[in-house]
């Protein structure tokens, strides 16, 4: 799989985690957050999140979510410019360089009008030559000034290990198994990421893709059909997704709605073949989610199904 292939799919992922209980620490101490290698300090009345690594404050509705990608810290900080994040719908309010574990790193400060309200942000990037750290703080416009400086100060506290990395599904709502051909490959924040080579791979590659986890948030998706269309055309890889077959279906005993769909490689313009299922639960949904080229479709649907056929949920933590 080439680098640049690579670089695509992390990217994209972290567009998607960018744009998005235990008893609740003081902000003087500081825990590793569940899933990652990443220590820091959350701020006072914080709690574990449920659906993604970090901390939240439900009464206020913000968040803390840690992303560990591995790619190269100095290019991801470089990639932060004011137009590039004007294109992701960010207004960037200010910015200055700072220093975490000995390595240069970026703090951002930036503004996002979502579907319901506008938010503030708090961005840090940071990390070395072969991983970056990317954390996130959001909070409404109009909540206390104290809860955005918390965030701010806590950002600044993170560090990070270069330990043997934690487990995989550590802080997950589901469990996955493997088959022969479809391999774990990592996790990007919430989502876990299969390939035949057990490495990143992208839909751009002859490799297929098989990517699980779970929204970020509450909401209600209706008809769970058009739902199920209508994010099958989110999907920043692909493009041109039409054609749409599906059906109901059981999964560990929860009801999902299953499709296929052809779809063109957003990077290549080859020909694809979009497998999704989506889960609803009382937390929003689950979505697993594989990508194949048309011509090796036939082949490699049985493994996506197969795989999706080990899906059990959790309760919550």
């Amino acid at each position: 799989m080439h680098a640049s292939m690579r670089h695509t799919l992390i990217r994209s992922l972290t567009i998607a985690v960018v744009a998005t209980c235990s008893t609740p620490p003081s902000f003087a101490q500081t825990m590793r957050v569940p899933g990652t290698n990443v220590t820091l300090a959350p701020p006072e009345g914080f709690s574990i999140a449920q659906q993604y690594p970090g901390f939240e404050r439900a009464d206020v509705q913000a968040s803390i979510m840690v992303t560990e990608l591995p790619v190269a810290a100095g290019g991801m900080i470089r990639s932060m410019t004011k137009p590039a994040l004007a294109g992701r719908g960010m207004a960037l309010i200010s910015a200055r360089d700072a220093v975490i574990n000995d390595n240069p790193a970026r703090l951002l400060h930036v503004r996002q009008k979502t579907a319901t309200a506008d938010v503030l942000k708090w961005m840090l990037i940071a990390g070395h030559a072969s991983a970056t750290v990317m954390i996130v703080g959001t909070f409404p416009t109009g909540v206390s000034p104290e809860i955005g400086d918390g965030i701010q100060q806590s950002l600044l506290t993170a560090s990070w290990s270069s330990a043997t990395p934690a487990s995989p599904f550590e802080g997950l709502l589901f469990r996955l198994t493997p088959t022969d051909r479809l391999k774990l490959a990592g996790r990007v924040s919430h989502m876990l990421m299969f390939t035949e080579s057990g490495t990143m791979g992208s839909p751009g590659s002859t490799e297929a893709l098989y990517i699980a986890g779970h929204s970020v948030g509450n909401g209600k998706i209706g008809d769970v059909q058009t739902f199920s269309e209508a994010r099958a055309r989110q999907t920043t890889l692909m493009t041109g997704v039409t054609n749409f077959s599906g059906q109901q279906i059981q999964v560990a005993g929860l009801v999902g709605y299953e499709l296929e769909a052809d779809a063109t490689d957003a990077r290549s313009g080859r020909g694809m073949r979009l497998y999704q299922v989506i889960i609803p639960d009382q937390n929003g949904y689950f979505i697993l989610q594989g990508l194949s080229r048309a011509d090796r479709a036939a082949e490699i649907f049985p493994e996506f199904r197969a795989v999706t056929a080990s899906f059990r949920s959790l309760p919550d933590r």
